[in-house]
């Protein structure tokens, strides 16, 4: 007789909860590297996000890393997520994190846009 391990559920942090309960997304689109990387350069230092090299999504859609911003209209509270997309498909992602404005405005800005 088989038996299979349960998944276990992935469980909902509270900067999941609120960043889905947000009512505006941005999304921005940077150069592949590892999440584990990334996630640790992110614990140290939330600022690593802006030194992140873009990339044109349409012209390479292979890999990349996806930033996604979640906002409040007037700015007031902003978390974010970064996954890793291979051939269009989520491969891994790291923890959702609380952002402040001027993170949010330096990292968009690379993309020539402005809040």
């Amino acid at each position: 007789m088989l038996f299979f391990k349960k998944k276990e559920k992935d469980v909902p942090t509270n900067e999941k909860k609120a960043a889905k309960a947000m009512p505006r997304t941005k999304k921005v689109q940077f150069m592949p590297m590892k999440t584990a990387e990334l996630t640790e350069l992110l614990n140290s230092d939330m600022y690593e996000l802006t030194k992140l090299e873009p990339v044109n999504y349409y012209a390479d859609k292979s890999s990349y890393l996806q930033c996604t911003f979640f906002f409040q209209e007037d700015y007031s509270e902003i978390y974010f997520v970064v996954e890793l997309y291979d051939n269009d498909f989520l491969r891994s992602s790291t923890p959702y994190y609380k952002a402040d404005y001027e993170l949010m405005k330096k990292t968009v800005i690379k993309f020539g846009q402005r809040i």
